[in-house]
């Protein structure tokens, strides 16, 4: 039985969450990723231990959190990285910017595997490149459920002279999929082969649901982490996204100060209680870790099997990792002058995340968080239900 009290629904409306204040107060919010619990009691004791100092001045990056994170990295993926290897930034979406910026030059492509995390999208024109597209292809798990497969010959056939970068998303957001081994090593090959760099999103890496390992594309073999940007972040694991600390793990010298050079003509640095949170986060909060993902584990299955039973005209991802669902709601008779995101929204107030946001062709999806209390994800999926009965 779990020590911390994840039933319980805490008041967050007129605290300027974000996940609580876009939307009306009927609304159910399950679109954001962030978590309706507390965060680790070890990050709490250790914010209110440096409040109580009472000094908020500049402040330097912390070695006491690059000597965790080399030994959680050594511990966790037989990953022998060094401390200088580790450049920290207030964000990921900011670090997926900086690593676009400081690889290749204007007019370069950047690929990546749709549908996936929004910003991805974003961030190539932003940074005078292009978005290459490489789509993922659906495969059915079960009468309801589905997952993603990655079709290599049609990946290998975006690359073009301009391609100089693929951002990797692994978990994969939205689809929950982690990615083997084997598929990991055909992905690197492929990129080494076309001297391109991986930068890889793993912020979802230490959110593992099953059984399953995970395995950053950097620690298959010296080379590789050569060519890598690896992105990490306490943020999503411990509940943190508000304190922005997150990590790039760049290996190789000149790559890594170009990433630093940029950041240091934007004047980025990471802020105190984001290093003070980091540091309690990875050297203490590993116990609540456990507990918050057999949490999550049970919400999800509660949840697919809701699904399976009372919405049969869905279709859900079964997340290996993350606490994001990905729904398909395209045999639902949703009128054509709505899309998925807006049906739910108008006809259960439950707001999820557009698919939309995942890339073109996907207004039929949505994306679910079910880290929540169980009380508010089953009162959401009762309501989507009514709304689907309506139709």
């Amino acid at each position: 039985m779990s020590q911390y009290h994840f039933d319980e629904v805490l008041p967050r409306r007129g605290s300027y969450a974000a996940k609580w204040s876009v939307y009306a107060e009927d609304v159910i919010p399950l679109w954001v990723a962030d978590m309706d619990f507390t965060s680790p009691p070890a990050v709490l004791e250790r914010l209110h231990a440096r409040v109580d100092h009472g000094i908020f001045g500049y402040t330097m990056d912390y070695p006491e959190l690059r000597e965790v994170l080399v030994a959680r990295l050594k511990r966790l993926y037989h990953w022998d990285i060094k401390a200088e290897d580790l450049v920290f930034v207030p964000g990921m979406v900011l670090a997926l910017n900086l690593a676009a910026h400081s690889i290749g030059r204007a007019g370069d492509g950047i690929l990546m595997q749709t549908p996936v995390y929004g910003p991805f999208l974003s961030i190539p024109p932003a940074n005078e490149r292009f978005a290459v597209m490489a789509d993922l292809q659906p495969v059915a798990t079960g009468d309801q459920t589905f997952s993603y497969e990655i079709d290599f010959d049609a990946f290998e056939r975006a690359i073009t002279r301009q391609t100089t970068t693929f951002f990797l998303c692994n978990p994969h957001n939205p689809a929950g999929r982690m990615l083997t081994q084997e598929e990991l090593a055909r992905l690197a090959e492929i990129c080494l082969r076309h001297k391109i760099t991986i930068c890889s999103d793993e912020i979802h890496s230490d959110l593992l649901l099953n059984d399953q390992p995970h395995i950053p594309i950097a620690a298959l073999s010296p080379e590789m982490a050569r060519h890598s940007i690896t992105l990490i972040a306490p943020s999503k694991t411990y509940n943190l996204p508000g304190l922005g600390c997150s990590v790039a793990i760049i290996p190789d010298k000149d790559r890594r100060r170009e990433f630093e050079n940029y950041a240091r003509s934007l004047g980025v640095h990471v802020n105190l209680m984001g290093y003070e949170a980091a540091t309690a986060a990875y050297e203490h909060g590993d116990p609540w870790l456990k507990q918050v993902l057999a949490y999550c584990r049970a919400n999800r299955d509660f949840m697919v099997e809701y699904i399976h039973d009372h919405i049969p005209a869905l279709k859900t991802t079964v997340p290996e990792a993350t606490y994001l669902a990905w729904l398909d709601c395209r045999d639902l008779p949703i009128p054509t002058s709505l899309n998925a995101y807006e049906f739910f929204l108008k006809e259960a107030r439950v707001a999820l995340s557009p698919g939309t946001f995942f890339g073109s062709g996907y207004d039929a999806f949505v994306r679910l968080n079910f880290a929540c209390p169980r009380s508010l994800l089953a009162e959401a999926l009762e309501r989507l239900k009514a709304a689907v009965d309506r139709l």
